[in-house]
């Protein structure tokens, strides 16, 4: 029902447009010619070429084929209008291949010297049909028939061709397809599914660091119907507009909504999303100068879009962009003056006033003559993901990834392989902190829509490296709404330096990207009060062998902990429960209101660490798959006496869990996820067992977080090294 209003849109958009006067035409002969009906159609599809609206002039076009179906020149004119529309390439084929075979040797009507695009009367095609039908083989993964037509027009074309260097990139990218379609890489490639994917096209997708939030852009009309009939007459669809879609506690994606930000008409676009997720980085089309905005996350509505700083955006075309997993460098794409060609990837850093730097092009190793778009910038700072029409592309834009190296240079691009990457063009492209899995769109056959968003699952040694990243939840008592309060402030023990990280309004989850081979103090406070803290170390091991190391701490009580017999038995720490989103918002004013970290600095006050320290930790180093504790042991009657020493002088007791698994695979448990969390379990239940027995009330055990992990040394085949692998199988149990 869509598509067909869809098209009746079209034909009225076509209808209006014949209306407008008709442009002048270059020669006064021209205008001085009779105005026949096909003479007036004619001059109409050719404006409408000139204004880009190619899909409507292939309509057009064919009209005008379908009664002089042996004319070279209108098979040549709907191919040409195919090959350039929004998203009808592969309609092109049989029209090309018309046209390269009526075409004759002399060219008739006005112009008889050569060929003349605005001639009703011309009948024959021009050279450059040659080669398009080049690319449309090309498309069609026919090689050989594409290289023959490259060929044929590379012969027959001048040297001040524009289209001649074009055709001999042509052969150098079906020759680069033939070898990567030879060695096929061993990726998974999933669709993602029918609850993000619509009939409309979806693409560009961004996904949070924490894999939790998923924002997209799409052309679908909206839930309330406000964009019905707001159409691009370019692409015939609606106009481009931006959606989120949240996980639940069950790791399903949610249905997506619509951002508040969206404009009634007009494209708004997804290019980042910093690591927090609460930084939105967009395209918008000014007029023709694409530029970069950002947004910024207040409660549950999205701020005004805010233009980015003077040297990012410029009068040329900026297009896509990504920030570092710290907020400290900034990279975006922009075809100004000076670069190698086209579009380049450009650099620029926050100065320690907070202001950006200028900008600085990548260099030679990275952009090419040709064109490069779609840059991702991976959390660890050191592995960048791009589209370029350059380095050794199949077709269009390929994907590929390079490496900062110790000097800051980058490493030389590798293509990513087919079939991810495919003769047309693949370009947004963003992974998941661990790097082991991959989210792109494509038009790829058997879709919901015209595209689709797809994610790549990678073989395990293609993960990143280099990582640490803390994540969780943070979780309000029963009923309640997360105060806008909410911080968590993260200390370098060895050094003092603080960062702050603010939880998603909506659902509680925070992200930090943290250093490896170092002590931090976390303290999450709510009104500036302290109501959760402990140290943490990130174990060295994740500088250089650990993929992704995820903390969670989930929940964290925020006043009046929840009670320790009510952690939902089997539920994934870190993942968020189900229901409806937090409507409204708690405001905190007056006094009660923190101050932020620019205040503290230009007030001269420095955070202050809490004490995070425990009464009593007990410690247990699991061996391979074993997930039982000892509680006639020594060490836990200790542990169990210093609790209940605690209940006779406190009326409750805080718990911290913290349970481990290596990364060693267990078929005995599935994965060593569902392992580590059966070591919390085990450890939560002996507990309160103890507690019971000792005639003390287990709901007087109040939870404090829990740490769940899964971390340590990418597993070498060698499950009996102990030393290597052991010192990440534990559960902790910390009470104060």
């Amino acid at each position: 029902m869509e598509h067909l209003k869809q098209h009746v849109m079209i034909r009225k958009l076509y209808a209006t447009l014949v209306a407008i006067p008709l442009l002048a035409m270059g020669t006064g002969l021209m205008a001085q010619m009779p105005t026949t009906p096909t003479t007036s159609t004619f001059e109409e599809a050719s404006r409408l070429m000139e204004e880009k609206f190619y899909g409507q002039a292939a309509m057009v076009w064919k009209d005008l084929l379908a009664k002089d179906p042996e004319n070279s020149n209108l098979n040549w004119k709907v191919g040409e209008a195919y090959m350039l529309s929004y998203n009808e390439k592969s309609k092109a084929l049989p029209y090309l291949e018309a046209a390269a075979a009526k075409r004759g040797s002399s060219y008739g009507g006005l112009n008889t010297s050569g060929y003349d695009p605005f001639d009703p009367k011309e009948k024959n095609a021009p050279p450059q049909v040659d080669y398009w039908l080049g690319k449309a083989y090309h498309l069609n993964n026919e090689f050989d028939k594409a290289d023959a037509s490259y060929r044929t027009f590379i012969a027959e074309a001048g040297d001040r061709s524009d289209f001649k260097p074009m055709a001999v990139r042509g052969l150098e990218e079906t020759a680069n397809a033939r070898k990567l379609m030879a060695e096929p890489k061993e990726f998974d490639i999933s669709n993602i599914g029918s609850v993000i994917n619509s009939e409309y096209p979806d693409f560009s997708p961004v996904i949070s660091v924490d894999g939790n939030a998923l924002f997209f852009t799409t052309r679908r009309i909206r839930p309330d119907s406000a964009n019905l009939g707001m159409i691009d007459p370019v692409a015939g669809l609606p106009f481009e507009n931006i959606y989120v879609s949240y996980k639940d506690r069950n790791g399903k994606w949610q249905a997506p909504e619509p951002l508040n930000i969206n404009p009634p008409v007009g494209h708004l676009g997804t290019v980042n999303v910093s690591a927090d997720g609460q930084t939105l980085i967009i395209y918008k089309d000014d007029d023709g100068d694409g530029n970069l905005y950002e947004s910024k996350l207040v409660g549950e509505l999205w701020s005004d879009p805010v233009k980015m700083g003077s040297d990012i955006n410029t009068k040329a075309w900026e297009t896509h962009g990504a920030l570092s997993g710290d907020g400290n460098t900034f990279y975006f794409v922009s075809n100004r003056s000076g670069g190698r060609g086209g579009r380049d990837i450009y650099r620029v850093v926050k100065l320690p006033n907070g202001e950006w730097s200028k900008a600085q092009n990548l260099g030679n190793e990275v952009n090419t003559p040709y064109e490069e778009d779609g840059v991702f910038i991976h959390p660890n700072g050191r592995t960048m993901y791009f589209s370029s029409k350059g380095h050794n592309s199949m077709g269009g834009f390929d994907i590929f990834t390079t490496e900062m190296q110790a000097d800051g240079t980058w490493s030389t691009p590798v293509n990513i392989g087919y079939p991810l990457n495919t003769v047309d063009d693949d370009v947004f492209f963003v992974t998941t902190a661990d790097g082991k899995r991959g989210y792109f769109s494509s038009d790829k056959i058997g879709g919901y829509g015209e595209k689709d968003i797809y994610f790549v699952d990678f073989p395990g040694e293609m993960g990143a490296e280099g990582l640490a990243v803390l994540k969780g939840f943070i979780i309000p008592p029963p009923g309640e709404q997360l105060s806008p309060t909410t911080t968590l402030y993260v200390t370098d023990k060895a050094t003092g330096e603080v960062k702050s990280y603010k939880p998603r309004q909506r659902d509680g989850v925070y992200v930090a990207i943290l250093a490896p081979c170092k002590n931090y103090n976390l303290d999450y406070r709510v009104n500036d009060k302290t109501i959760h803290t402990e140290d943490i170390f990130v174990e060295c091991e994740s500088a250089y062998q650990e993929i992704n190391k995820e903390v969670y701490l989930n929940p964290v009580s925020l006043d009046g902990a929840a009670s320790i017999v009510d952690l939902p038995e089997g539920a994934p720490p870190g993942s968020k429960e189900k229901g409806e989103p937090v409507k409204g918002g708690v405001t905190v004013v007056g006094p009660q209101t923190p101050k932020t970290d620019a205040q503290r600095k230009e007030e001269g006050e420095k955070h202050v660490t809490p004490d995070a320290a425990f009464a009593a930790e007990f410690v247990k180093y699991h061996d391979y798959n074993e997930t039982e504790i000892d509680v006639n042991s020594a060490q836990w009657k200790e542990f169990i006496g210093k609790v209940i020493a605690l209940f006779d002088k406190q009326e409750t007791v805080n718990v911290t869990i913290e349970a481990s698994a290596s990364h060693v695979p267990t078929k005995t448990y599935g994965t060593n996820d569902k392992l580590s969390n059966l070591r919390m379990e085990v450890a939560r239940k002996d507990l309160l067992d103890a507690v019971r027995a000792a005639g003390k009330d287990p709901k007087n055990l109040l939870l404090g977080s829990v740490n769940h992990l899964v971390q340590g040394p990418k597993y070498r085949g060698d499950y009996k090294n102990k030393e290597k692998y052991g010192k990440f199988q534990f559960v902790k149990l910390k009470v104060r």
